[in-house]
């Protein structure tokens, strides 16, 4: 059994002053339809590339890839950490692998957090994290203890089953 497992943090400015359950719940039902009009999505709207260009002069060492249609990844420079930030039309998907009880899973959180930080003091993103059910705007280095701790509650249960 492997102790490691693709993690991903969602990413997205709401058009209300919070991210909400109800918000998600439509982006997870509707978010891939191209037929819903803009006044129902509860997020805004981004241009990809503009936003990996942000990110890159925070960051000048990530790696930009095209990804399909007009996405573009930023892939770390340490490989093998395995962190990709995915940028689509309407928000984030940060990935990259979480390993139970590993201090180098500590690491790669504070490099995320650090973007995650960024992204909601210059824009105003919120974050969801799927696999804990927690939605956040900026969290804080407290936060990201808070966050390990959890997710060694949780991911090693989900790595087992």
């Amino acid at each position: 059994m492997s102790n490691q497992q693709i993690y991903e943090i969602h990413l997205y400015i709401p058009k209300r002053p919070q991210l909400s359950r109800s918000m998600l719940e439509w982006l997870f039902e509707y978010g891939q339809s191209t037929d819903q009009p803009e006044k129902f999505w509860p997020v805004y709207r981004i241009k990809p590339k503009v936003l990996a260009r942000y990110m890159m002069r925070l960051d000048p060492e990530l790696r930009p890839v095209q990804g399909p249609g007009g996405d573009v990844e930023l892939h770390y420079p340490n490989t093998t950490m395995g962190i990709v930030l995915y940028i689509h039309d309407r928000g984030i998907i940060l990935f990259f692998p979480y390993m139970a009880y590993s201090v180098y899973s500590r690491v790669v959180i504070g490099i995320l957090y650090t973007y995650i930080r960024y992204l909601y003091d210059v824009a105003g993103f919120w974050s969801f994290d799927p696999q804990l059910d927690v939605i956040s705007y900026a969290d804080d280095y407290q936060s990201i203890e808070e966050t390990a701790i959890l997710m060694e509650q949780v991911i090693p249960k989900q790595l087992q089953g």
